[in-house]
């Protein structure tokens, strides 16, 4: 489900003013309609105002306090904004909700990584493969969904750490070596 909404494409951006101007006056009246602040919180993370995207999952964490993709999205979107004990405190608390998440294992190993703390990111990466997790792949995802939000810099680190995981798949992919050095 996680992994669903951070690679979701959204639409253009006339589209996307339309939609939140929508959303926005239906929150109005409570501003407690879950699915509604979640696809929200989508757009303005697409539309890379990851800011206001938290501020809107630290709500749904008040209503929603046991939802695992909940804490994970929150630890993801501080992740992305390199707030990274923040980010380890909720993906940390996803994982204690829903311990059979391996994508969340992969996101808080990324954090760790970031942070320094390798001990702890190559026990989350350690899980993440446990469960049957394809970390190459989970790479590749990133660096294209980067990609098409226009982080070229993201996705150029993404697709450098696939290339380290495996090498010689990397480098059999015509697609993804043309994609690279058109970046």
């Amino acid at each position: 489900m996680l992994r669903t909404k951070i690679f979701n494409k959204v639409s253009c951006n006339k589209e996307l003013d339309e939609r939140i101007e929508k959303l926005q006056k239906e929150l109005n009246g409570n501003g407690k309609e879950i699915k509604s602040l979640e696809e929200l919180a989508a757009i303005y993370y697409y539309r890379k105002e990851d800011k206001k995207a938290i501020r809107i999952y630290e709500k749904l964490i008040v209503l929603e306090p046991d939802e695992s993709d909940v804490h994970a999205f929150l630890g993801y979107l501080y992740y992305e904004e390199n707030e990274l004990d923040k980010a380890i405190f909720q993906l940390e608390k996803a994982v204690d909700i829903s311990p059979d998440s391996p994508f969340v294992y992969f996101l808080l190993g990324n954090t760790y990584s970031l942070k320094g703390d390798l001990k702890e990111a190559v026990d989350s990466y350690d899980f993440a493969i446990f469960l049957d997790f394809d970390m190459y792949q989970a790479h590749i995802d990133f660096a294209k969904k980067y990609e098409d939000m226009g982080r070229i810099k993201r996705a150029k680190k993404e697709y450098s750490a696939a290339y380290q995981i495996d090498p010689q798949s990397f480098r059999n992919d015509i697609e993804l070596k043309n994609k690279i050095g058109e970046l």
